[in-house]
This record gives structure tokens, C-alpha cells and sequence, in this order.
């Protein structure tokens, strides 16, 4: 098996094994990805099949298959019922700000959302905010965060931040403080961020900067496979 597939089907559930594990239907599933209670698919895969007989005639088929982080079973349970479905997006958001004002590293964020008083300013949190509801609904947490979570999704926007930030101003440290901040950064970013599917890593973020900093640093080992 191709090792981008290996990755998919490992980790994700494809739509008819969600309405099975869930026990809906696919016209309720669909409904709940419309009114934005679930997040939606976050890979699709499509196949183009041939059939052919002993006649010497064939017959060609596309096939999409959608496949899910398998936290899609867990919103399917809590919100499956919910008639409002702002009350989510609400309790959603609510989550992010409170994992972000309650972060040791909570500068970090967005550009820095505090003032120097430890302030939050309002307007640009609030559109940081959306955005990552915009991302969570459309699948993209599902892809590179651990559990597709409010805490991943914190978790993940300040390791990326820090591991930049450390980028910025690695030549100030002594050669072991950079190693043991590295390996800091290393468990920080791993506790919330997914390895990827092999044909996204290297220009994921995981590839872009960690990665290539483990290497850099002869830390090779470091590298989640």
C-alpha cells in the first residue's frame, strides 16, 4: 500500500465506518457537517477504477472516499442533539480563549493578543478565534493536531510561535542551552501535533521548522516517524 494511504487508513476513519461506529445515517452525518456541528472530512481520496470482462468490453468508476479524524465520533455524540448550532461555535471559541489566557506561553499567540499589562485585545482575538473555528470546521485540525481539540489547537499555535521565535534567536545561546531548548520545544510541539501524512511533512510545519532544526542539530533521533 502507498505509504501516503497507509498514513489515511491508519488514522482516520472513512465516512461509511463513522456512520456505522455513530449509528446515523449519511443523510445525518451530512447534516451535521452542513450546520457546522462536526468538522468536516479532512482527506478525500478518489480512485478511478476500470471493470472489464471476458467480452473485451469495460466500464470506468470514480470512487471518493472521505475520511475522518476519529474525533468526529465524539462530536457526533455531544452535538448530534443540539438544536442551535451557535451554541457549539459559542462553547468552541469559549474553550480556545480559556486555554489561551490560562497558557504559561500565552504571548505567543496570534502575534501577541496582550498588551504589556497582560490585557487581551478584544478585536484581534476575536478574529484569531474565528479563524481557527473557520479551520476546525473545514477538517484542517483534524490533520495536524493530535486530538482536533480547543487545547491542540492553543497547543499547537504557541509551539509553532516559540519554535520561530527560538529560530530568530538561536545564535544567542551556547551551543548546549540551544540543545536543551530544542529538545523542550521537541516534547512541547509533539504533545499537540500530528507526524502528517508523509507527502505533507515536509512542507508542514512539523518539516518546515522543527524537523529541520532537529537535523541541523544532529538530533536526528528526535524526528517522529
Amino acid at each position: 500500500m502507498d505509504k501516503n494511504l497507509k498514513y489515511i487508513v491508519e488514522n482516520y476513519i472513512e465516512f461509511e465506518e463513522v456512520i456505522r461506529e455513530a449509528k446515523i445515517s449519511s443523510d445525518k452525518l451530512n447534516e451535521l457537517i452542513k450546520n457546522k456541528l462536526v468538522p468536516e472530512a479532512s482527506y478525500s481520496i478518489k480512485s478511478d477504477i476500470t471493470i472489464s470482462s471476458s467480452l473485451n468490453d469495460n466500464h470506468k468508476v470514480i470512487i471518493e472516499r472521505k475520511y475522518f479524524h476519529p474525533s468526529i465520533l465524539q462530536y457526533i455524540k455531544e452535538n448530534a442533539k443540539i438544536s442551535n448550532p451557535e451554541k457549539f461555535k459559542t462553547i468552541f471559541k469559549e474553550n480556545l480563549l480559556a486555554n489561551l489566557k490560562n497558557h504559561a506561553h500565552q504571548k505567543f499567540a496570534y502575534g501577541n493578543v496582550f498588551d504589556e499589562n497582560g490585557v487581551i485585545n478584544g478585536e484581534k482575538v476575536d478574529q484569531a478565534l474565528e479563524e481557527e473555528w473557520n479551520y476546525f470546521c473545514k477538517g484542517v485540525y483534524g490533520i495536524c493536531t493530535l486530538n482536533n481539540n480547543e487545547n491542540d489547537i492553543i497547543e499547537k499555535e504557541i509551539a509553532i510561535k516559540r519554535i520561530l521565535d527560538f529560530i530568530a534567536d538561536k545564535s544567542s545561546f551556547t551551543a548546549e542551552e540551544r540543545e536543551n531548548r530544542l529538545k523542550e520545544l521537541n516534547d512541547e510541539f509533539n504533545k499537540a501535533t500530528s507526524n502528517f501524512a508523509p507527502y505533507q511533512r515536509e512542507l508542514s510545519s512539523r518539516g518546515k521548522y522543527l524537523d529541520k532544526l532537529l537535523r541541523e542539530s544532529n538530533l536526528d533521533d528526535l524526528v517522529k516517524k
